[in-house]
């Protein structure tokens, strides 16, 4: 009996693998978005089936196995949604492939038990470690309650109870380490993934992942015959302000003149530290007067701001910016790049504070 819950187990640490690598591009937790919410809750839905099919048929239809840790573990990963949704995956193969019968009915309610009450404790404030050991010991006294309401015989109840709880906290204890390692592995892959596409100090796009981006997109839009622009900013004098005030203040200049990009551009526009302080920004589905009007918002927006720099000091910064759209003569990367940047030379020539 144990070599099977075993292999049991072995079926449940290979699909939270799974799950690892399906979503080691996001961030999991409950507040993800609801496509996120459903896919954990199937994934671990799915889980169960696999692990009802493999588990022990001990009597009358009941089945020993491991799925009430997949509801926690998709309770603990999205919340009452993604786990609502296992519960109702779990419940309709038990009914389909076993079907209705007094051990079927005693594993919906017992299912449906510690869902409810696993939502109550997800309500607590609780760190992950304490909210995962609650849910365990709920799922043991709900499990052994209700095997006491189905199992007559006392033998057999003993044997069942007995190899059940022993197995249940062992593997428990194996799938909290388990989740921990995972969690962790996934969390430090978002990061250096975040890291090697951004500007460390902005959080924008850095030179790297704008000009795979402007391959990408440029590409998308000589494909679709859709409009594409781009927009070549540089703060103007900016090392004056490093030379006056210090590189800590001109820091602070460039995470403000950040956000002003930000809030002056629409949220799918891909906005990139170029280095130093040269900015660029491609605008998606953007054609050239649509551009132009972009940019001079953007140097309104620099124009009226009054940048906070260190010990409390106020200054003004302005920019030059140069547009360029793709076109049937400008439709490479290297040709909008080359076109930018001369309308750019083009407004810094001309006095600066000009979008050209």
């Amino acid at each position: 009996m144990l070599n099977s819950l075993f292999v049991n187990a072995s079926i449940l640490i290979s699909f939270l693998y799974l799950g690892s690598q399906l979503f080691r591009n996001k961030k999991i937790n409950s507040k993800s978005n609801l496509k996120t919410k459903i896919s954990v809750g199937v994934l671990f839905g799915l889980t169960g089936w696999v692990l009802m099919f493999n588990g022990i048929d001990l009597s009358n239809n009941m089945i020993m196995d491991f799925r009430i840790i997949a509801l926690i573990i998709s309770f603990i990963f999205c919340g009452p949604l993604s786990a609502l949704i296992t519960v109702l995956i779990i419940i309709s193969f038990r009914f389909g492939y076993f079907g209705i019968c007094d051990a079927s009915i005693t594993a919906m309610y017992n299912l449906i038990i510690v869902f409810l009450l696993s939502s109550a404790i997800s309500t607590f404030i609780l760190d992950f470690k304490k909210k995962y050991i609650a849910m365990g010991v709920v799922n043991i006294l709900s499990t052994t309650i209700w095997t006491f309401i189905l199992v007559k015989d006392t033998k057999l109840l003993l044997s069942i109870l007995h190899n059940y709880i022993f197995s249940t906290i062992i593997v428990s204890i194996i799938i909290y380490f388990v989740l921990v390692y995972i969690y962790n592995t996934n969390e430090l892959y978002l990061r250096l993934k975040q890291e090697s596409e951004t500007d460390f100090l902005t959080g924008l796009y850095n030179v790297r992942e704008f000009e795979k981006l402007l391959n990408k997109f440029l590409a998308d839009a000589a494909a679709k015959s859709e409009e594409l622009s781009l927009l070549m900013i540089d703060l103007d004098y900016f090392k004056n302000v490093n030379d006056t005030f210090g590189h800590p203040s001109g820091d602070m200049v460039l995470k403000q003149f950040s956000h002003i990009l930000t809030s002056s551009c629409r949220s799918f526009d891909i906005i990139s530290r170029k280095g130093g302080e040269e900015f660029a920004i491609i605008l998606l589905g953007c054609n050239y007067e649509h551009a132009f009007e972009i940019a001079e918002r953007i140097r309104k927006n620099v124009r009226q701001h009054q940048f906070s720099i260190d010990k409390g000091k106020i200054i003004s910064i302005t920019v030059s910016i140069g547009v360029s759209s793709y076109s049937d003569r400008i439709n490479t990367p290297e040709d909008l790049l080359q076109e930018a940047d001369q309308a750019l030379y083009s407004a810094k020539r001309d006095g600066r504070n000009i979008v050209r």
